[in-house]
């Protein structure tokens, strides 16, 4: 069984393939500063960030071809828990198996609110208001690009 694993961390994501690291220069805080300057982000902002997402995924798919073939794929990080935790409600058990219907709408969900009204999420650290909406776009992009139906969030490779 092959599983692809992605590390969502603040400055990067790291995706892990039998061994074969690919790293992403974009992470959740990066994605945010760089992208998402306007709160709430506008639409075009949304857009613009995870087509920035999905390039890099066409530069991991070459350099890691097996990726597509992968029986599945988890998503470890103190954001990716966060993400659990907003879909949930609550500190939910890990790993987490998100479903990308329930994946688009936490991500509709921060994306159309302001910090302020982010930070109201239950779930949500205060620590991570900011930070959540470009890691949703960074999970979404991943779950749009390669086409899944589901992915499993965990803490494993929670470094930040």
């Amino acid at each position: 069984m092959t599983a692809v694993m992605v590390r969502l961390g603040d400055e990067d994501t790291v995706v892990d393939l039998d061994g074969q690291h690919h790293v992403i220069p974009l992470g959740a805080v990066t994605l945010s500063s760089a992208e998402l300057v306007s709160d709430p982000p506008r639409p075009e902002e949304l857009t613009n960030a995870i087509g920035l997402v999905v390039d890099h995924l066409d530069d991991m798919l070459r350099a890691l071809p097996g990726a597509t073939e992968a029986d599945g794929v988890a998503i470890g990080g103190y954001l990716a828990t966060v993400i659990a935790a907003v879909e949930f409600g609550g500190t939910p058990s890990l790993p987490f198996s998100l479903r990308r219907d329930a994946a688009e709408d936490v991500f509709r969900t921060v994306a159309t609110e302001s910090a302020a009204e982010r930070a109201l999420n239950p779930g949500l650290p205060a620590t991570a208001v900011d930070a959540i909406v470009g890691a949703c776009c960074i999970v979404v992009g991943i779950m749009r690009h390669l086409h899944l139906d589901q992915v499993d969030l965990d803490d494993v490779g929670a470094g930040r």
